[in-house]
């Protein structure tokens, strides 16, 4: 267990509440939180505070955060044919034409990359799909493991 003193920024151990420890009585702190709210807890359940590490690299800003892809991910991205990469940007690319604040499909991150495959593949005329069911499909589940 730490050593901790009145004023240091504490949390629990669970990371949930984090605050100013303003009294300690005991075995017993008081942790006042930055809504104003007082909570108490055992002292060997908190621990001096730490900054919540970030998961994800994110290289823009706004919408477009890129996300770092899982090795799935990035298999699944490599394996869409050519054929069906333009046309899923040209249908992209033409349909934001009227909004005019969208980035080309060529200049979208990767993730946002994968995430309009996603959503344009199933709009592909059915002449062009047929032979790829199968990434229609892998495109599918990955759609549902993001939810």
């Amino acid at each position: 267990m730490a050593q901790l003193s009145i004023g240091d920024h504490v949390s629990d151990l669970k990371g949930a509440h984090e605050g100013k420890l303003v009294d300690i009585d005991g075995p017993t702190g008081y942790v006042l939180q930055g809504n104003g709210v007082e909570v108490e807890f055992p002292l060997s359940q908190l621990k001096p505070y730490e900054p919540p590490k970030i998961a994800a690299i994110r290289t823009l800003s706004g919408p477009l955060r890129d996300k770092l892809l899982t090795p799935s991910q990035k298999t699944l991205l490599a394996s869409v044919p050519a054929t069906l990469l333009a046309a899923i940007a040209r249908s992209y690319d033409t349909g934001g034409a009227e909004l005019g604040s969208r980035p080309v499909f060529a200049a979208l991150p990767d993730s946002k990359r994968l995430d309009v495959i996603r959503i344009y593949l199933p709009t592909l005329p059915p002449r062009i799909l047929a032979p790829h069911m199968n990434l229609v499909v892998a495109m599918r589940d990955i759609g549902k493991q993001s939810s």
